[in-house]
């Protein structure tokens, strides 16, 4: 009988050793986790999401990594409660949208007519002209308020934060200049909240999103059940150690509409979809309200980087022909989480990823970095390595030997079509550069399976001109010459 039990257990090692070899996908994230988290003990959670409507691949995998408890080494797992910081605020900004579309609210409603009429809410003077604040600015970070009151401490009440409102003064004209406001978006997450007839925005958060959806483990007021399932929040000392977190650093009243719900990474995953538009929601027209372009956050800069109600986005990698990006981070005292995902607006392949994390940054670990660097590559991997993104195969033929034909149209203005034949698989890159040999755009990274492909090109972003495209395969490597006239 043990003999028999020994072979089972042996036969489950290789079995799941096996499969975890021959998960490609799994395999790759986690190479991406080792780049960037040398110290595996961080307690990660990542959600990652992908469809390809020409293929009808669907894909939602959910990964972890090191410990949620260091005092008794546990895993995390789809149930793991962690704090998700001030991506509170694009739920904040889902109950604007909400209001705005079912006429219980308009954007440029100023806040001082949704709270307290003994508040005095700061304005901006400038000779006779006085300039107030309305409720799109503050969704933007375009309020002219500052981030965090000086001299916060804990807990910070709603009357703490109206007296501080009573008597402070902005930094800058409403509508001028981007600074990100966490009491920015607390005195909106405050005023929709009055406005409405409720008594707290969770009440909001819950009746128009989380129920809607099927979170049932987001939430500022945590269940029993979630208690027990939190992660406990981690920072490093000055001696480099780990140690709890100060929980109490998290208490702040006034500000649950910028910073304090509490989530797992089962239900933040389902957030993404939503976010991505791969649910059947009747919220889904919000999103495009939520996820416009509304502001520059970076005017006069080359890199261009928007301000939406509270997302933010710029372009994949910043290269000007990868798909917008579309993100939100959040940190508090213990913990950090990052959402981004894109739609390709070519192919319409969508990507996304969440990641939950409980360790905090501080001087001696710079978590914030690390996972947004982490979300970006694995944006980047399924964007580029993962599938063939933009390559459309012709036929079923396999063809007799490599080859590169020229792009139609050429001149082209701005779409043209690349068309390249693999006589066997291999790792295939096709890159497009200009006449210095500046890289352009990656218009396919990865593992090609023996066939025909077209590969739809569009430069409209570039300036006329001659450009160049390069074709490697295996050990063959062909480059030839395009022209875009516009």
């Amino acid at each position: 009988m043990k003999r028999f039990i020994f072979i089972l257990a042996v036969l489950c090692l290789f079995i799941g050793t096996a499969f975890t070899q021959n998960d490609p996908f799994k395999n790759a994230i986690d190479s991406l986790f080792r780049v960037h988290y040398s110290d595996t003990t961080v307690g990660v959670s990542i959600g990652v999401v992908y469809k390809n409507p020409n293929t009808g691949e669907y894909l939602r995998r959910l990964f972890y990594h090191g410990e949620k408890n260091r005092s008794t080494h546990e895993a995390p797992d789809s149930n793991t409660v962690y704090q998700i910081g001030s991506v509170t605020k694009t739920f904040t900004a889902m109950v604007m949208a909400y209001m705005l579309r079912y006429n219980l609210a308009s954007r440029w409603d100023l806040i001082k007519s949704y709270l307290p009429d003994s508040l005095h809410m700061p304005v901006w003077v400038n000779g006779i002209d006085t300039t107030k604040i309305n409720l799109l600015e503050l969704v933007t970070h375009f309020s002219g308020l500052i981030d965090e009151p000086p001299g916060t401490s804990y807990p910070y009440t709603l009357d703490r934060m109206y007296r501080y409102l009573d008597t402070c003064h902005l930094i800058s004209k409403p509508d001028s200049l981007w600074n990100y406001s966490n009491i920015g978006f607390a005195t909106l997450a405050t005023g929709l909240t009055r406005h409405a007839g409720r008594d707290s925005i969770e009440q909001l958060y819950q009746q128009w999103i989380t129920d809607s959806l099927g979170m049932p483990d987001t939430k500022i007021t945590r269940t029993l059940s979630m208690i027990t399932r939190s992660a406990k929040g981690y920072v490093k000392n000055n001696s480099n150690i780990w140690i709890a977190a100060d929980s109490l650093k998290s208490t702040w009243p006034a500000f649950n509409g910028a910073g304090a719900i509490r989530s797992t990474i089962k239900d933040m995953t389902r957030y993404l979809e939503f976010q991505m538009k791969l649910l059947n929601s009747s919220m889904n027209p919000l999103l495009d309200t939520m996820h416009r372009h509304i502001k520059r956050i970076n005017p006069g800069q080359s890199t261009q980087k928007w301000q939406g109600m509270a997302w933010a986005s710029n372009r994949l990698d910043f290269q000007l022909n990868n798909p917008w990006v579309q993100f939100k981070d959040g940190g508090t005292p213990g913990f950090n989480s990052y959402i981004t995902f894109y739609t390709d607006s070519l192919t319409g392949i969508k990507g996304g990823v969440v990641i939950l994390s409980n360790s905090g940054n501080t001087a001696n670990f710079n978590n914030p970095a690390y996972i947004e660097a982490l979300s970006y590559d694995i944006l980047k991997y399924l964007h580029t390595s993962y599938n063939s993104i933009g390559i459309t195969p012709i036929g079923s033929q396999i063809p007799a030997s490599y080859s590169l034909m020229q792009n139609y149209p050429n001149p082209f203005n701005p779409v043209t079509n690349i068309s390249f034949n693999i006589p066997v698989s291999a790792m295939t890159k096709l890159t497009v550069y200009n006449t210095a040999g500046k890289e352009i755009s990656q218009l396919v990274n990865g593992e090609l399976k023996a066939g025909v492909y077209r590969v739809s090109y569009d430069a409209g972003s570039l300036p006329s001109g001659a450009y160049f495209y390069k074709l490697e395969s295996g050990r063959f490597k062909e480059t030839k010459k395009m022209i875009l006239v516009k």
